[in-house]
């Protein structure tokens, strides 16, 4: 497996993006609304029709979820707990702790392991990677409101935790993948002209999706609490990997395969959306907004050594 043409395209357009925020050949305004695009109508069109396509049948399997699962909770155990007993200014905040243990361990699938998995191995994968996805917002953004709730002294925490949740619920990447997975589990079949209209809007969901990636990257600025950051990177692209690797290869004895996808979903950056989070509950925000730049860009070099590496010990 030639890693280098593997990641190159997806870099390059990864470069891209940025490069067009930089040199301001597109503004914010046309980022944004070409995100939108992206994230509203192109991804959950991507995702729905996958997920209503997709057999499961044969992939579902609970060492498969603890496999993936149980390392995820101890990269944010970990981490929350690096936050309340070491953190200078959030030290013994549940909040807080909740919102770092977030930004640790909150992959960005979609957006970089979903392309790097479809280039690599193609669509025989995209069972396995969507099984994972499913469940993956859901838990981490319900447990982290759920520990941020348990914190003193917040003002409005539970119409901030509602409001949240609306949003979450309201989000068109949400609403694609539990409708597509409902339909999926009824047995109900897409009407080939929808289907065919579907498959041609999420054509361009992967490649928009890491343009806006990088131009995203422009306005995102490292500015301080840069240890923390560091260790957020370092757990997220490397603790957490190497923790997935050892629980899929050697305690659950999983197929070389399905252990190299969730190694690769593991090993994505942290997604933007934990800065949303950060963002509610007033925590840690621009400690998270640096940890998604930082490790969005390291990952250009730690996904395609886990890449290489797997290849080595399969």
């Amino acid at each position: 497996m030639n890693t280098f043409t593997v990641i190159s395209p997806l870099v390059f357009v990864t470069l891209l993006g940025f490069i067009c925020a930089k040199t301001q050949w597109l503004n914010k305004s046309q980022i944004d609304a070409i995100s939108k695009l992206t994230f509203n109508i192109c991804i959950p069109a991507f995702i729905f029709n996958k997920m209503a396509n997709a057999n499961f049948a044969d992939q579902v399997s609970l060492k498969l979820f603890a496999a993936f699962y149980l390392p995820v909770l101890c990269c944010y155990v970990l981490a929350g707990l690096t936050n309340h007993f070491f953190h200078h200014t959030y030290r013994k905040n549940n909040a807080a702790s909740a919102v770092f243990a977030l930004g640790s361990s909150f992959s960005n699938m979609i957006i970089v392991g979903l392309p790097i998995l479809l280039v690599v191995f193609g669509d025989e994968v995209l069972n396995i990677a969507f099984l994972v996805i499913t469940f993956h917002s859901a838990m981490l953004f319900t447990l982290t409101n759920v520990i941020a709730s348990t914190e003193p002294n917040i003002n409005n925490s539970g119409n901030k935790n509602i409001a949240f949740l609306k949003q979450t619920l309201a989000n068109p990447l949400i609403i694609g993948i539990f409708v597509g997975l409902f339909l999926n589990i009824a047995g109900i079949q897409i009407p080939t002209f929808l289907n065919a209209g579907l498959v041609l809007i999420g054509k361009p969901a992967i490649t928009l999706a890491l343009f806006v990636l990088g131009s995203s990257l422009f306005f995102y600025k490292v500015r301080s609490e840069l240890n923390f950051i560091l260790i957020s990177t370092c757990l997220k692209l490397m603790v957490l990997p190497i923790m997935v690797f050892i629980s899929g290869a050697f305690i659950f004895g999983l197929d070389p395969l399905v252990t190299t996808v969730l190694v690769t979903l593991s090993a994505s950056p942290t997604a933007v959306n934990a800065y949303l989070i950060a963002k509610v509950q007033g925590k840690h925000q621009e400690t998270v907004a640096s940890t998604v730049v930082i490790s969005t860009v390291a990952s250009v070099i730690t996904i395609p050594f886990w890449l290489w590496w797997l290849n080595l010990s399969s």
